[in-house]
């Protein structure tokens, strides 16, 4: 009662009752308010119009040439944010003293009628009631209006709406203690937003004392990178990331962020300036192009806002087991992500193959691929060798600036690049995000910027040195494979070392690291980090474990995300089981939620697949169909909620553009997974380290070459490695399956092969396949055989190498190799001829198996459908029919009538008769016909009075004659002299026509075409409140303006 302020018995307004109000003294106050700009007043055509205006002013009258761009793009965004401040508060006062008006005359009204109780003061009592209940509810009206909307567009579609569904309940609820670092224990928001504060000071200044003038420390810096052979920029990669940014490139920036996500301290998020772009990026690009020289950006832009989540299964009292976000200015995400899309393309030329975080075109799988490798090298040539995983600390956050300039201009970047990046890190602050908290601002000089686009590239650049210098040093030993070496493999922050002399190597590595962190503030905790032994001694590991303190692991290392084991068959019993059962549970646990039947399928996509998509990835072990069965089976009980399953296994798992519903198949993942890896084999082995080791490892033969020769042809494998031989496995598998090569293939390699005995030594011919030639299909240049002189010129050919090249030429005419080389490569060769990988890989692969799967076979309910229509449809034209099935609706619940309707899903009398569960089979619609599946949905002479109405009312809409056609108006089959957007109506009328049926599916009452109006609405509403949120008002018109035409007539 101590905190009762007071309470008190308001009017009866909304019901029969009066509201009471209690006001408590809180003594957690709600802290400073942060201005967050409102994405609904986005959505107001009035609004915007006003905004337009007052930008157009305001730039009008600030942008000029005396005045710094920086200062009118900071200004911009305090008087655009009063702006939107004024609009919001009028209309809250307009409403609230509205709402005051009628509760007083509510309160005036009681009165009188409390002391002279007549008919007419309850008439004037009750129509304030309900005026006061309007204003209430039109607020409710738009909110639920617009939730709806919401649902209608991501329920049980691959979006983050399902995504939260199938998340556990989070516990994490606001943080209310946290031990301070003199161990006491604080419960207050500001004392607790102290302490982070405190606490994320000292880490992100933990280098303040190394300044940018420091001479001695750059000196420093300068001596290690000049020692270090890095590769750095060609003059025209420099000139091109030197370049001004161009308005194109800003909105192409634009696009790819999400413009939705939570704004930074400034209150502005992306779709403020997707809403205004065409007036605020010339006014952006000036800004940016302005920073490649002197201007520097206001202090406010680089203020960020720290939000924390705690770390799953740590203390909560600590600040240490906080995981930071930052949130950043979208302006400043906007730049860096123009700078990251400049320098991106380049990084390949800078960045080692062993480092395959955050750069284009290489993947994680690479690492834990390569890793397996080493460990079975280890074991079959009994090398003692030690597998170390490095945990580096913080080190995102730790990067010393003086160190990454100083590299930056080592590695060639010029220095107008350079020096936008510095305007990003010119005394940058942070502040913590805390409920009920003040904040309070503090200086970051260290580390990365969190939430920046930028900030990964940033860091893989400032780590090169000391992969290099780890890759570099003849103290430090790797693997030894023919003319290379395998020491190190890195993923961003996450390095695997693989050393042989592993106490020789431990001991200069650790005095590198020591050397590299105290000009970096690199920094690995040993305590940590694990190391694997490998066929070491028990002497060798105690030495090495008492030396240098690093925890010591026997069977098993975890390196991204994987269990490498040191017995390699134990790889697959280590990873994939344990993942099959949590994903089984999580089956179990998601089958009551409230999904539909595609929203189940989407779930399956979204969250199993990617998981074990990672391991079929990421693992190179042989997985069997008997290994999936169990899983695969989960995953259709999970579908159908452990029911009767209403579509066919074989429909189910059918791609959506071959007439099925697109279920993955977990066998054609892991194989198409696997596949994919057999392309990368003939990518540049120097692009891949991987490749590089496999190579070797089969030396003279190399896998991408001897995997297109005939099985029995294929010289006696080098090496049993478990990955190699998998891949071959599976392409082998895959080649007498979905014929994955043409026989003879224009791919089969010229040397090697033991049809051409004099190229088993390859030596002999290194200087022809440097020119190009290789295989077949390279016999031909122009269509015609290739000469002596056409090599010449590619290559610098010695005289020796003409008698080889005639040896090849005999070899040539003697078997007839031309009719093979002009053989037309098919869709697998060509992804394995072309010169890089693409990306989609595995999907496309994926794809192509199960499109080309002899498995499949015809669809019966095609047959059905032609049986009952008494006509046969080619196959463009069900291809045609399946597409428009798939887009019939954003909306996936309304999309479901359309494959319900496909698959012939609705129950009629005649299966419930068969069933034993009813007596008659006749029409329910009491025509005293049989009730077959396609008489109740066209047949019935009800039914077709139906449909010749929502015919009428289509030809009312396009101002001409409609013909009803039953694959037209049941099936969605595009009708011939319709445009795009007329096509999408004309879906739209149709859905809803088959949903209103549907919807009384077992009354002999049909639906009137008031309700199929109704349908046709209520869809147009939730479409347009959509469009104006994709910001696609003028698509929307297009496909509904003869609509909109239709009821200005009718009503």
């Amino acid at each position: 009662m101590a905190r009762v302020v007071r309470a008190d018995i308001h009017s009866i307004t909304w019901s029969d009752h009066a509201d009471i109000s209690l006001q408590l003294a809180v003594p957690q106050s709600s802290g400073p308010w942060k201005w967050k700009l409102n994405a609904s007043l986005l959505r107001d055509p009035d609004v915007i119009a006003q905004t337009r205006v007052a930008l157009d002013q305001y730039f009008t009258e600030n942008a000029s040439e005396e005045m710094s761009p920086a200062t009118v793009w900071a200004a911009h965004k305090a008087v655009i944010r009063g702006h939107f401040i004024k609009i919001a508060t009028f209309r809250k006062k307009q409403k609230l003293s509205l709402a005051l008006d009628l509760q007083a005359q509510l309160h005036r009204l009681e009165q009188q009628h409390k002391a002279d109780p007549t008919p007419s003061g309850l008439v004037a009592l009750n129509e304030v009631r309900r005026a006061l209940k309007q204003l209430f509810l039109d607020d409710v009206a738009k909110s639920l209006t617009w939730s709806r909307r919401t649902f209608y567009e991501q329920s049980n579609k691959l979006d983050s709406l399902l995504a939260r569904s199938l998340r556990p309940r989070g516990t994490y609820k606001s943080i209310s203690s946290v031990r301070a670092g003199n161990g006491r224990v604080v419960t207050s928001p500001d004392a607790i937003a102290q302490v982070f504060t405190e606490f994320y000071d000292r880490l992100y200044n933990h280098s303040r004392a190394q300044g940018e003038g420091a001479g001695s420390a750059t000196g420093v810096i300068d001596d290690f990178l000049n020692s270090t052979p890095l590769t750095a920029l060609t003059q025209a990669q420099s000139d091109t990331l030197g370049e001004p940014i161009a308005m194109p490139e800003v909105s192409r920036a634009l696009a790819g962020l999400n413009g939705m996500k939570a704004p930074g301290p400034d209150g502005f998020h992306g779709g403020y300036y997707k809403t205004f772009k065409k007036i605020l990026l010339p006014h952006l690009t000036n800004l940016f192009n302005a920073l490649r020289g002197e201007t520097r950006l206001h202090p406010d832009m680089t203020l960020a806002d720290i939000a924390l989540l705690p770390k799953e299964g740590r203390d909560a009292s600590r600040p240490e087991n906080y995981r930071p976000i930052s949130l950043l200015n979208f302006d400043i995400k906007l730049l860096a992500k123009i700078l990251a899309d400049r320098l991106n393309p380049m990084l390949t030329s800078l960045i080692h193959p062993d480092q395959v975080g955050f750069i284009p075109g290489r993947q994680l799988y690479e690492n834990t691929r390569r890793g397996a490798d080493l460990v079975w090298w280890a074991g079959s040539t009994r090398t003692p060798s030690l597998l170390l995983s490095l945990d580096a600390e913080k080190a995102f956050d730790r990067v010393t600036w003086p160190f990454l300039f100083r590299l930056l201009v080592r590695l060639g970047l010029p220095d107008n690049f350079i020096n936008v990046i510095k305007a990003l890190y010119e005394n940058p602050r942070a502040q913590i995000k805390l409920q009920g908290a003040s904040r309070s601002p503090f200086t970051i000089s260290n580390g990365t910027r969190q939430g920046c686009p930028l900030s990964p590239i940033l860091f893989v650049l400032a780590l090169e040195p000391l992969l290099t210098r780890i890759r570099q040093s003849p103290h430090i030993q790797g693997v030894p494979l023919g003319n290379h070496r395998f020491t190190v493999s890195a993923y961003a922050d996450d390095i695997l070392l693989s050393l042989t002399d592993p106490l020789r190597s431990m001991r200069h590595l650790h005095d590198l690291l020591t050397h590299y962190g105290s000009l970096s503030g690199f920094k690995v905790n040993l305590t940590k980090s694990q190391a694997m032994p490998l066929h070491m001694s028990p002497e060798m590991v105690a030495d090495m474990a008492s030396s240098f303190r690093i925890p010591i692991v026997r069977t098993s290392l975890k390196y991204l995300g994987v269990s490498l084991t040191s017995d390699p068959t134990r790889l697959f019993s280590a990873n994939i089981p344990p993942v099959i059962r949590q994903i089984k549970k999580d089956l179990e646990d998601w089958t009551e939620k409230p999904i539909s039947w595609i929203g189940r399928i989407h779930s399956v996509k979204m969250n199993i697949l990617p998981r074990l998509l990672f391991l079929f990835q990421a693992l190179p072990v042989a997985v069997t169909r008997r290994d999936l069965a169990g899983i695969q089976s989960a995953i259709d009980a999970f579908v159908w909620q452990n029911k009767r399953r209403r579509v066919a296994r074989k429909i189910l798992y059918r791609p959506k553009t071959r007439g099925g519903l697109g279920l993955p198949n977990l066998y054609m993942y892991y194989c198409a997974a696997q596949l994919a890896q057999v392309v990368a084999w003939h990518a540049p082995a120097a692009d891949r380290r991987w490749v590089t080791l496999e190579t070797a490892l089969t030396s003279p033969d190399r896998p991408h070459m001897a995997l297109w020769l005939p099985r029995p042809s294929r010289p006696l494998p080098r090496t049993v490695c478990p990955a190699i031989a998998n891949s071959l496995r599976i392409f082998d598998l895959a080649c007498s399956k979905f014929s994955l090569a043409t026989t003879p293939s224009p791919m089969t390699p010229l040397f090697r092969n033991p049809a051409f005995p004099p190229g088993m030594n390859l030596p002999d011919f290194k200087t022809l396949e440097a020119s190009g030639l290789r295989r077949f299909g390279d016999i031909l240049t122009g269509g015609k055989k290739v000469t002596f002189a056409d090599l010449s010129a590619r290559a610098s050919l010695r005289p020796f190498d003409y008698f080889r090249f005639m040896q090849l030429r005999h070899y040539i005419d003697t078997e007839a190799l031309v009719p093979i080389a002009n053989t037309p490569l098919n869709w697998f060769e060509k992804l394995c001829s072309a010169a890089s990988v693409p990306r989609g890989l595995i999907s496309t692969i994926y794809y192509a198996l199960c499109s080309g799967s002899k498995e499949w076979g015809e669809l019966a309910y095609c047959a059905r459908w032609e049986a009952d229509l008494q006509e046969s449809l080619t196959g463009d034209e069900w291809e045609e029919i399946w597409e428009a099935t798939a887009k019939s609706s954003i909306c996936v619940t309304h999309q479901e009538q359309s494959f319900k309707m496909l698959f012939r899903w609705y129950t009629t009398p005649v299966l419930l008769c068969r069933m034993g569960r009813t007596t008659s089979d006749l029409c329910w619609r009491n025509c005293g016909l049989q009730g077959t599946f396609i008489h109740l949905w066209w047949d019935c002479p009800r039914v077709k009075e139906y449909w010749g109405k929502v015919g009428r009312l289509l030809t009312s809409i396009f101002h001409r004659p409609v013909h009803v056609d039953p694959w037209d108006f049941l099936l969605s089959r595009p009708k011939t002299g319709f445009t795009n957007p007329e096509q999408s109506l004309l879906r739209c009328v149709l859905l809803a026509a088959r949903r209103a049926l549907a919807s009384q599916w077992l009354s002999d009452v049909l639906p009137t075409m008031r309700l199929v109006k109704a349908k046709v609405s209520d869809v147009r509403l939730m479409e347009e409140l959509t469009a104006i949120v994709r910001q696609t008002i003028p698509k929307f018109e297009k496909t509904w303006h003869l609509w909109e035409d239709y009821l200005g007539v009718t009503s």
